[in-house]
């Protein structure tokens, strides 16, 4: 955090006079004094070493007339951008003895905005446009410093190592690319000493993220990929590195894939160093390399410029697997997935960090057992582990256990040889698995195998080839298997329905999707989508606060596909302009009338009747959480209406 010179302004005074006794002292003695902050001690010690003249009056001018106009128009894009900061900063002193400057990242001052009294006082010190303020030839000053520290820094008086800036206080803050995370520039507020207590370094430093947020934005806009979408959406290994090549960002492939660290090198990944040079020579053409992984397999690395306008910030670099290019045209025909990751909504802790798990998951080949309730996505997120890994290349087959006939079990799934039964083909068929080959498998209510199936099963995963019926010799194949079920399998297997062993074989990564009622904060969220794609674009109905009420109280035991049906449903029957409560389905409104028997029996179960007027937020917590998230219940034992409800659960901000 930055810090400020003064607490109070009453320790103006003293401040100022034991900082010029000190600097005076320096100046006559040659001794650094004692007791100033860390960060101006350290930044003296590197003006000594440096040998920069403690006496100096006046900055140095390193660009002028045409020299600075190129050197705007090289950071054309930095002050494109700072400028309508610069002026917001600027309106809250414009009365005031104050100049608002940006520089480059060498310090160079490009641009500054004061009223024409201070700007006359400052260019007496030659603190404008073209002149060089970093610290190794203008001694300890905020620009300079901050460029040293990396970090914000206000400087006071006589703190500034050079005479010629006693006068003036000074506060800077680094503007650093969002992406590399270097600094390309810093922001600084310069004005008269008297003014240090208005000289608020906070605003520096806030106006300065401001800057950097719209950095952010329109590099997402200029560069070659859009970098919001990347990091998620980019399958192949994808890193962006600074202008040191050190690698400053990834996404979830280059890290699992190939173990790619922040902080590294990206030459250690190529067959060849890559320079500066290397990168200014770049363009917009790029350039290729190659990398063999630790697993032997083969990388091409296609290398980017990571620049705006002619400035260059470093590079980027997406590596493909060699050879794979081809196969996809081939396997991409059928079998395709149609979610991935950004379909699953929401905003719940539990299911957030699930997600989190499954892109992990993506980049393994291990089998994954998806556990939950009918209708929670289970299948959606099977997809989104397929779409997201390195066999999204390939098909992805998806086959309901339970809805094969038990005697088709063993030819849907492993196929079968020409002739093999009575009403064969004669050329035979491929089965399931064969159909999955290079790719993904994804076995639905596999609780729902039959044993003689499980058997089989067990057999493919600890051999990976198939055997088909009539056939002689076992086929190879390449799958990932990923198999889902409601059903709770320690059961089965006590039951004796189904196979132990095969369940430990099934249940490496294992997933456990929540139902609805646990993550009511994204009802919201899911009635909103399935709303905006029932309506296809046309303007979609509201929903009545007493639809919305019974949304997030309803127990929802079909989960994410009856909120879904209900949502259609309600859409058909209303009048194309509001979702009232009779627009739901009978089902629903009846699965809202039923008492809580056990709330009845409670002890305690009216012990906040007649608080109508005291329903403070730590009591509707208490009763909602005594409720289960149950409105209606909730509104019977507080003596209030639904409404009431909903109306306290926006206001608490409990929605």
């Amino acid at each position: 955090m930055p810090e400020r010179v003064l607490s109070r302004f009453d320790d103006f005074n003293h401040l100022e006079k034991t900082l010029k006794k000190n600097w005076e002292h320096f100046f006559v003695d040659g001794v650094l004094p004692y007791g100033y902050r860390p960060i101006i001690t350290s930044s003296w010690e590197r003006c000594v070493r440096n040998q920069v003249d403690p006496l100096k009056k006046e900055a140095r001018m390193v660009y002028e007339n045409s020299s600075l106009l190129a050197k705007k128009e090289q950071h054309r894009f930095l002050l494109d951008l700072a400028r309508p900061y610069i002026e917001e900063m600027f309106r809250y002193f414009n009365d005031e003895d104050i100049m608002v400057v940006l520089c480059d990242h060498d310090g160079i001052i490009l641009e500054g905005k004061a009223n024409e009294n201070t700007k006359r006082m400052l260019e007496r010190i030659r603190f404008q446009p073209g002149a060089d303020w970093n610290e190794q030839v203008a001694g300890t000053n905020a620009i300079g410093t901050a460029l040293m520290e990396k970090k914000p820094v206000q400087i006071f008086s006589a703190e500034h190592f050079c005479q010629g800036w006693h006068p003036w206080v000074c506060s800077a803050a680094p503007i650093r690319d969002p992406f590399t995370e270097q600094i390309i520039g810093v922001l600084n507020m310069t004005g008269k000493k008297r003014l240090v207590q208005a000289h608020d370094i906070f605003l520096v430093v806030s106006q300065a993220q401001k800057i950097e947020q719209a950095i952010g934005f329109h590099l997402m806009q200029q560069n070659i990929f859009s970098f919001e979408s990347v990091l998620d959406t980019i399958h192949d290994p994808f890193v962006i590195f600074d202008m040191d090549g050190r690698i400053t960002r990834h996404n979830d492939a280059a890290r699992f894939l190939l173990g790619i660290k922040i902080g590294e090198r990206i030459e250690s990944y190529m067959d060849a160093p890559i320079y500066q040079k290397d990168l200014k020579d770049l363009s917009n053409k790029g350039m290729q390399a190659l990398f063999r992984g630790k697993d032997g397999t083969d990388w091409r690395i296609r290398i980017q410029p990571y620049k705006m306008g002619t400035y260059l910030f470093g590079g980027m670099a997406i590596f493909q697997k060699i050879g794979s290019k081809t196969s996809v045209q081939v396997r991409l025909k059928g079998n395709r997935t149609r979610y991935c990751f950004n379909h699953l909504l929401t905003k719940e802790p539990s299911m957030i960090k699930l997600v989190k798990l499954a892109r992990k998951a993506s980049f393994s080949d291990k089998t994954v057992l998806i556990t939950g309730e009918t209708g929670t996505g289970k299948e959606v997120l099977a997809q989104s582990i397929h779409a997201y890994g390195p066999r999204r290349q390939g098909p992805f087959v998806g086959v309901n256990c339970g809805a094969i006939p038990k005697e088709l079990v063993a030819s849907e799934l492993f196929g079968y040889e020409g002739g093999a039964f009575t009403g064969a083909k004669s050329q035979g068929k491929k089965g399931k698995f064969l159909l999955a080959d290079k790719g993904t498998i994804f076995l639905d209510e596999i609780g729902d195998l039959p044993l003689d199936a499980q058997v089989c099963l067990l057999r493919v995963l600890e051999e990976r080839a198939v055997f088909p019926i009539g056939g002689t010799e076992p086929i190879p194949v390449d799958v990932r298997v990923i198999a889902a079920t409601h059903k709770d399998l320690k059961k089965e297997i006590k039951k004796g329905n189904f196979r132990e062993d095969l369940y430990h074989r099934l249940n490496v990564i294992s997933l456990s999707v929540p139902p609805l009622r646990e993550r009511r904060g994204d009802i919201s969220l899911l009635v909103e989508s399935f709303l905006r794609d029932a309506c296809e674009g046309k303007t979609c109905p509201q929903i009545e606060d007493e639809v919305w009420g019974i949304f997030h109280s309803y127990q929802w035991p079909g989960n994410i596909r009856q909120l879904k049906n209900v949502v259609e449903q309600a859409i058909f029957h209303s009048d194309g302009e509001v979702i009232t409560i009779n627009d739901l389905p009978q089902e629903l409104l009846a699965g809202m009338e039923k008492p809580s028997t056990d709330l009845k029996k409670t002890p305690d179960s009216n012990k906040w009747t007649g608080r109508k007027k005291k329903l403070t937020r730590e009591i509707l917590i208490e009763v909602l959480k005594k409720t289960n998230g149950c409105v209606s219940e909730a509104a019977r034992l507080l003596n209030v209406s639904r409404m009431t409800i909903y109306r306290k659960l926006k206001e608490f901000g409990l929605e």
